[in-house]
């Protein structure tokens, strides 16, 4: 989510690990996949199983909020605390259980943020990317039906593109907020600040939000209120998850960890509620990034989000390639 947990843990992976979680095992084959999208030409990883026939199904894996690229990481100072390759991982597991994906840089990384307003970029125009994704792998004659899989911000971005148009069979949201975004990030915050730097926070968010200078707040957050965020931030608040879930017309996986320190058990329970159709899966082990851990401690869990040769739990893949093999 957009205020990034900053978390370590005891965890480390095995001797024999390697680097079987940051390199693409032999099973799978990746080339390169682009989409156009308005103006922009955006680009991608497809991700197949080496030996296969088609059509397959496939998914469009759809990022988290911030500089998160297509395989789940960020580049400089952000890669202390966002490096899981998680993307990347589940695409390789995905690919051994015969189900193609494709993975995709967001419009506001590499050489397309040289070719885009930022301050005019709004959440639909990251909806509108997930829908080109979308119409480009159902006009694909490679493949059999599209899964629409999105983490964090992404699974709100599939949820709204699906109820646009996107052509998809079903979606799968992982780690997705059952409340307005602003709750969510009040709640982070609530667990890392002191009450009078909350305070400041309320009120400099609403100032914020309407346009104005948001004035004094705790430097740390200074990131949240930048002018150029505006009007996404603006879009975003708008975004109400139980009532976009409600209208959904498509199968839907709900996904999430029991030690997810930025979105809740709630809030995937709060999803469900309002869409009782749903299927809901709960990793009780698992973190944010899908990692193991037996404690909620932002610090214990800082090396989960931090190492990718960490083993992402096994109920990930399992669980949604079962989900999808119920598809019809």
């Amino acid at each position: 989510m957009l205020a990034q947990s900053s978390a370590s843990t005891t965890q480390t992976p095995s001797d024999t690990q390697g680097k079987i979680d940051t390199l693409p095992p032999k099973t799978v084959v990746e080339t390169p996949f682009t989409f156009q999208s308005g103006a922009l030409v955006l680009p991608g990883t497809l991700t197949l199983p080496a030996n296969h026939s088609h059509p397959l199904p496939v998914a469009l894996i759809v990022a988290g909020s911030g500089p998160t690229d297509r395989n789940g990481n960020s580049a400089g100072p952000l890669k202390a605390q966002n490096n899981s390759n998680l993307y990347a991982i589940l695409a390789w597991q995905l690919a051994n259980a015969g189900i193609a994906s494709v993975r995709y840089d967001k419009r506001v990384l590499g050489e397309n943020l040289k070719k885009i307003d930022l301050p005019s970029i709004s959440v639909d125009d990251f909806v509108d990317d997930v829908t080109a994704g979308a119409r480009a792998l159902a006009a694909d004659r490679r493949f059999s039906k599209v899964i629409l899989i999105g983490h964090s911000e992404g699974a709100e971005l599939v949820l709204q593109a699906v109820n646009r148009g996107a052509p998809a069979a079903g979606i799968v949201m992982m780690s997705g907020a059952g409340r307005p975004i602003m709750s969510v990030i009040r709640e982070q915050l609530s667990k890392q600040l002191p009450p009078e730097e909350l305070t400041k926070w309320d009120s400099a968010s609403a100032r914020y939000l309407r346009g104005e200078d948001p004035g004094d707040v705790h430097p740390a957050l200074r990131q949240l209120l930048l002018p150029t965020n505006l009007k996404f931030m603006q879009t975003w608040v708008k975004y109400d998850p139980p009532a976009e879930i409600a209208k959904v017309k498509v199968p839907v996986l709900i996904v999430q960890g029991g030690h997810d320190i930025q979105v809740s058990e709630a809030d995937a329970r709060d999803l469900k509620a309002a869409h009782p159709a749903a299927e809901l899966l709960l990793i009780p082990a698992a973190n944010h990034v899908y990692r193991a851990t037996a404690t909620d401690d932002r610090l214990a869990q800082l090396k989960l989000y931090t190492d990718p040769t960490i083993p992402v739990v096994p109920e990930l893949a399992t669980g949604i390639v079962a989900w999808i093999a119920r598809l019809k």
